[in-house]
């Protein structure tokens, strides 16, 4: 059952529509949070909070570089689920 509870908290990191915009930008490109700011048009308090979850579950790190930080995608897993979800959906329309 332990697996299966680490599964459930995983695709509930997908649930949030930030979060989940913040991925799908990421899967492109490192960026930063100004540029997430941008991208998303919300706040940089709601990017930053967002942020922290994802790096918490490991799923993004961040590298700085001067005063910047940058984010990026972990590994590729997380860009394959987004594709494959995506993929999944348009078939249905």
């Amino acid at each position: 059952m332990f697996m299966d509870e680490k599964l459930s908290e995983f695709f509930k990191l997908f649930s949030n529509v930030l979060r989940l915009k913040i991925l799908k930008i990421l899967a492109d490109h490192e960026q930063n949070v100004s540029s997430l700011v941008i991208a998303t048009g919300y706040s940089q308090s709601n990017i930053s909070q967002q942020l922290k979850m994802l790096k918490n579950a490991d799923i993004i790190s961040s590298h700085k570089h001067g005063k910047q930080i940058f984010y990026v995608l972990k590994d590729d897993h997380i860009r394959s689920i987004i594709a494959l979800a995506t993929t999944h959906l348009e078939e249905k329309l």
